[in-house]
């Protein structure tokens, strides 16, 4: 382990450095370049060999704050995984700078030849009396303040993974073995006969078919899948797939033997592990753990969506939509990645409202919300802004499966058999739909409501019944 200074002069070349890098961090990107340096200078860079231990668990040492650089660190307690930090400004060790705690309350090794910026407790510490605070105190609170708010947004994104109340729970089960499979069903119809259980005995079949369901539990066995990378590289595409079912991930397989691969899926959200043979009590008992956790988060999510819904359509309301839309922009620029926002108006909804009342102006409404519902993915949020207006959020979607998405969507309000529709001025009921990008089209809240907003003007512009989709400045 290589420390230096960030405080000599003949360094300042390499501070400018580090304070860009340290700066494009999600905790840092709104501090002054001004603050953070001289918050850095007060640092020191310490240089990391892959698997060197930067703290031990069991090595009491005075509590320092500890800022990524470069390269990858995990954080580990009692052999178990807890994070991972690989993004340049991830910061580990506030809470023992909180505490006080020279006894580290866990294990942070370098995964990969690593470089970290560290402060020590005292650079934190207020007297009681002091009427001023140093830099490096101003900063640290600031950390804290972007720590709760990403984790809040990533708490209110979760939550919006949610099946309709008295929907049976649907597990998957993924094995190419079919022994397996078999013992793995019949301990399931003994443990949970509530559920439905779906089987894949073939990768491909699993991938080509596993948004048909949404997922509550996915039991898997990974080993054996080769999506044309190197075995690692495969088996994390496998579990990043199946990730994106925001459910628990039990992996039963011979890849479990070795504690380094179960690590590995531990930093890849995999809930359980159970080595090939297991016992059926251990199977039994995992079963019984995911079931009971998930009841228990039905019931708390039941009173959450009733306080989230909007009443005549069942979709999330707009105070449900704009704290999601909130957090959408608080972690995506740090998740480095796209996400959608579409608006749509039912068009000459006002004609319709005049003709046949205000209750079959309901039923419209109410049927147009369930084709939002049906047709959009787990983990999207379809809200009623407003009105005659909807909004649906696409994390992680691009432009180009956006406008896939809004066409779907168009072509099934038009295609539906609405009350009357025919007396309509287009002679059909149909929707307009306007679509902007984050980051592409715009970097802030209110700006890409403005531009999915025009899109849906246009649209009406252009005669209505369309979809339309921003374009680059």
């Amino acid at each position: 382990m290589q420390r230096k200074s960030l405080s000599s002069p003949k360094n300042e070349k390499e501070l400018n450095l580090v304070t860009e890098i340290i700066k494009s961090g999600r905790y840092f990107n709104e501090i002054s370049l001004s603050y953070l340096k001289e918050m850095l200078r007060q640092g020191e860079l310490v240089s990391l060999n892959a698997d060197e231990y930067l703290i031990r668990e069991d090595h009491p040492k005075p509590p320092e704050l500890i800022v990524l650089l470069e390269g990858s660190l995990a954080v580990t307690s009692q052999s178990l995984f807890i994070m991972r930090l690989d993004l340049p400004g991830d910061v580990v060790g506030e809470m023992s700078i909180i505490n006080d705690d020279p006894n580290p309350f866990a294990d942070v090794i370098a995964e990969e030849n690593s470089k970290v910026v560290i402060f020590p407790n005292h650079l934190f510490k207020v007297k009681g009396n002091d009427t001023k605070v140093s830099v490096a105190y101003l900063m640290f609170s600031h950390i804290l303040a972007e720590k709760l708010k990403q984790t809040t947004a990533q708490f209110l994104l979760n939550k919006n993974v949610r099946t309709q109340e008295g929907t049976l729970p649907i597990i998957g089960i993924l094995d190419p073995d079919k022994e397996y499979r078999t013992s793995i069903k019949t301990i399931l119809a003994n443990e949970w006969d509530k559920a439905r259980v779906v089987e894949f005995g073939s990768y491909k079949k699993f991938i080509e078919n596993q948004q048909k369901n949404n997922f509550d539990f996915l039991i898997i066995d990974p080993e054996n899948f080769t999506g044309g990378f190197s075995r690692k590289d495969s088996i994390q595409i496998l579990i990043e797939i199946c990730c994106s079912h925001f459910s628990p991930i039990l992996v039963v397989s011979k890849y479990c033997n070795k504690e380094e691969n179960r690590r590995f899926l531990a930093g890849l959200s995999v809930t359980d592990f159970l080595s090939k043979p297991f016992s059926d009590f251990d199977l039994k008992h995992i079963i019984a753990k995911i079931r009971k956790d998930h009841y228990l988060h039905k019931e708390l999510e039941q009173v959450e969506i009733t306080a989230d819904t909007d009443r005549l359509t069942g979709l999330a309301n707009r105070r449900r939509m704009d704290e999601f839309l909130e957090a959408m922009v608080t972690l995506y620029p740090g998740e480095q990645q796209p996400f959608s926002f579409i608006i749509a108006d039912v068009d000459h909804f006002k004609h319709y409202n005049d003709a046949h009342g205000h209750q079959m102006g309901d039923v419209v409404l109410a049927s147009v919300a369930t084709i939002f519902k049906n047709r959009v993915r787990r983990g999207d949020l379809a809200a009623r802004f407003g009105g005659d207006e909807f909004v649906v959020i696409l994390p992680k979607c691009g432009k180009m499966n956006a406008l896939l998405i809004g066409e779907k969507l168009h072509t099934a309000i038009a295609d539906e058999k609405f009350p009357n529709q025919e007396q309509q001025p287009l002679g059909n009921l149909t929707c307009t739909f306007g679509i902007a990008t984050f980051p592409e089209d715009a970097d802030a809240r209110e700006l890409l409501l403005k531009k999915a907003d025009d899109c849906l003007y246009e649209g009406k512009e252009r005669g209505r019944n369309t979809v339309v989709a921003a374009e680059p400045d």
